[in-house]
């Protein structure tokens, strides 16, 4: 089984070496830009900007692609998220097919298995409204989740343009932590606990002077914050969150980093935890290349340690995922995916592989 995995992922690493990928914050890495370049909230996520509209349009659809829309639309979008001068709108569908592959463990006492199954998900399902009350200083914003569950994830107000490039949001909202992969999954996100189901009420306040971008926020039950420095080819970081009742038993930190070469781009977080007295650690890298515009590829890793005075053979977890990710154009984007697994033996949902292919509507 593991020489398998090493032959499977030696193959996957090839294809990966000629073709190229798309996490979001990669993005970000890539142009040297901050998430507020992109995203009216300045964390990122949710609705994009005017410039990330354009962006999308322009930057990361394929030249063919862009080509037929010039024919089939004389150059223009079929939609324009942009209502009138003060109303802007914006959504995410995101649709998941995974198909776990069987695995099985051999002890003396009989064979414990997992078998094959398909599960389809919806992962994301928003819609944003933004308005501007007062053009570059006020504005309101709600961030909807539509399923599985309606829930209203995000909705403040925020003032920004104020000295030092600063803004204040007041309100429910996203907790800033770390970089912002979509894939809730993670290590990073998921034991950390700092996810896109990680929302309150609150507020923060954010710097962004020059290539300085620091933002601090404060919840119900939540203290967070974030800080990097921004350049055009590399950017390096750290965040912290804690808990502030006194039932609260949990805190990380961790550093950040991540840069781009020419068609290279990478990322690197890794976040220590303190959870009910344990210490865990949390890691993930990413290594993304671009061989053409509009069709991406990715390669990550992951690593997540229960319990840091345990033997990481008895408790550490590990996966290599490997992506394909094509825009098809300016409001598609299919994905297809191979996630290697990899865990204590006995834990035989936790080992399977997993095959999933992706299909993302956004606007």
């Amino acid at each position: 089984m593991i020489e398998s995995r090493k032959l499977l992922a030696a193959a996957l690493a090839a294809l990966v070496s000629a073709v190229a990928v798309n996490a979001e914050p990669y993005l970000a890495m890539r142009t040297g830009f901050k998430c507020s370049q992109c995203h009216v909230n300045r964390i990122g996520g949710g609705e994009r900007t005017e410039y990330g509209s354009v962006y999308t349009q322009y930057k990361l659809l394929m030249n063919e692609t862009q080509a037929l829309m010039k024919v089939q639309e004389g150059g223009q979008s079929s939609f324009n998220p942009k209502l009138n001068e003060s109303v802007t709108i914006g959504g995410n569908f995101r649709v998941e097919e995974k198909m776990s592959q069987e695995y099985s463990y051999k002890t003396s006492a009989g064979t414990t298995k997992a078998k094959n199954f398909n599960q389809a998900n919806i992962k994301e399902a928003n819609i944003y409204i933004n308005v501007d009350l007062v053009k570059n200083f006020l504005n309101l914003y709600l961030d909807e989740t539509m399923a599985p569950n309606a829930v209203v994830r995000e909705m403040y107000g925020m003032m920004r343009g104020l000295p030092l490039n600063s803004y204040v949001k007041v309100g429910h909202m996203l907790l800033p932590y770390g970089i912002r992969l979509m894939d809730d999954d993670a290590f990073i996100r998921n034991m950390t606990g700092y996810t896109y189901n990680t929302h309150d009420l609150g507020g923060e306040i954010g710097l962004e002077p020059g290539p300085v971008s620091v933002t601090a926020n404060l919840t119900n039950n939540q203290f967070s914050s974030v800080g990097s420095v921004v350049f055009r080819h590399f950017r390096l970081g750290a965040s912290y969150g804690a808990g502030t009742t006194k039932a609260s038993n949990k805190w990380s930190w961790g550093p950040f980093v991540g840069g781009n070469y020419g068609r290279f781009t990478g990322m690197a977080e890794m976040d220590f935890i303190k959870n009910a007295g344990i210490d865990q650690m949390a890691q993930f890298y990413e290594l993304d290349f671009l061989p053409l515009q509009g069709l991406n590829t990715k390669v990550t890793y992951e690593y997540f340690d229960r319990n840091m005075d345990v033997a990481n053979s008895k408790d550490g977890q590990q996966r290599w995922t490997f992506g394909v990710e094509p825009f098809v154009n300016r409001f598609l984007q299919l994905g297809l995916y191979y996630r290697i697994n990899d865990f204590i033996p006995q834990a035989v949902e936790a080992n399977q592989d997993d095959i999933v292919g992706r299909v993302h509507v956004f606007f």
